[in-house]
């Protein structure tokens, strides 16, 4: 486990707050990290779980040469734990809390602290909550429980009360456009794609994912112009992350509909109702029933077809529905 002990731009201001509750001994046993997704929070867990276990830290950053740093670095310091799901999109077993609860009972081997970043927090199943909740009411001397939040309203509200939020909004444009500078590819269009998330900027700078984006936007381009039918889209879009994909639809439909004249307003109010479908075929996408990726892209292009076929059929005739 590799740590960069880097702190991102727009996390200065939280990184200052919890050093400075550090030094004067007044940092709770339990930390919220809540905000959007790839702005960098799992990476500012790790880094602070690592800087409350460093010997000596440097400007308030882990040394990175102590043992304490080399161990954490390594992904097998004694006084850490790391949860997470098992695979991407999967929950957070009980099983897994309550091995986390039987760390959070042990008396640090290293120094006077143990720490555990949870990631994404969200992910706990019912039963994983409630015995995490058990941890929060009665933690272990020294331990710091960290965890990080994408949806806070996913997390029981008895765990975020027993927490200190701190919340991570998106960062400023100018932060992110500054970070991003002399990085190859087009960034102010990686910027306008990825929502104002830089992470997200930063892996569509990247060939591979720039690569599919474009596969992403042919494949719809082609579906619209009616040289592919939508069997073969869905195949192709099934194929892309998932995340990814539904949000690159998501940024399509809302630049569409910003550039409807007002005469299309039918066109407009289906466009917002494909919106709400696209949202609720991504909880599927994600959700534990397993449906099938392939069916669910078929349904969803489909309904897409038909509304761009209303528009075309508007367009020519001057915005007016024939019967």
């Amino acid at each position: 486990m590799t740590v960069d002990t880097h702190i991102y731009p727009w996390q200065r201001d939280h990184w200052h707050q919890l050093t400075e509750l550090v030094a004067a001994d007044r940092l709770p046993h339990g930390l919220l990290l809540a905000g959007p997704g790839e702005i960098g929070k799992r990476r500012f867990a790790m880094t602070f779980a690592q800087r409350l276990l460093c010997a000596g830290p440097v400007a308030g950053l882990p040394c990175g040469g102590c043992k304490s740093c080399h161990l954490f670095a390594a992904g097998s310091h004694p006084d850490f734990a790391l949860v997470e799901p098992a695979e991407e999109g999967k929950a957070i077993k009980v099983d897994q809390v309550r091995q986390l609860s039987e760390f959070a009972t042990r008396t640090p081997s290293l120094g006077e602290r143990r720490a555990v970043v949870l990631a994404p927090a969200e992910a706990m199943n019912a039963n994983a909550a409630n015995a995490f909740l058990k941890t929060l009411e009665e933690p272990g001397r020294g331990i710091v429980l960290i965890l990080v939040v994408h949806q806070p309203g996913l997390v029981l509200p008895t765990i975020r009360s027993r927490c200190r939020i701190l919340g991570f909004p998106l960062p400023p444009r100018e932060a992110v456009s500054d970070w991003l500078r002399g990085r190859e590819g087009d960034v102010e269009r990686a910027m306008a794609l990825s929502g104002g998330r830089p992470l997200r900027a930063l892996s569509l700078l990247d060939s591979e994912l720039g690569a599919q984006l474009q596969l992403f936007n042919d494949t719809l381009g082609a579906l619209e112009a009616g040289r592919v039918p939508v069997l073969d889209a869905a195949k192709v879009l099934q194929g892309l992350p998932r995340d990814y994909a539904g949000e690159w639809f998501q940024y399509l439909v809302y630049g569409r509909i910003k550039a409807l004249p007002q005469a299309l307003a039918e066109v407009q109010r289906l466009m917002f109702r494909f919106l709400d479908r696209l949202n609720r075929v991504r909880q599927r996408l994600h959700s534990s029933a397993n449906p099938n990726p392939q069916l669910v892209w078929e349904e969803l292009l489909m309904d897409w077809k038909s509304v761009l076929d209303l528009h075309h059929n508007q367009t020519r005739s001057g915005g007016q529905t024939h019967p």
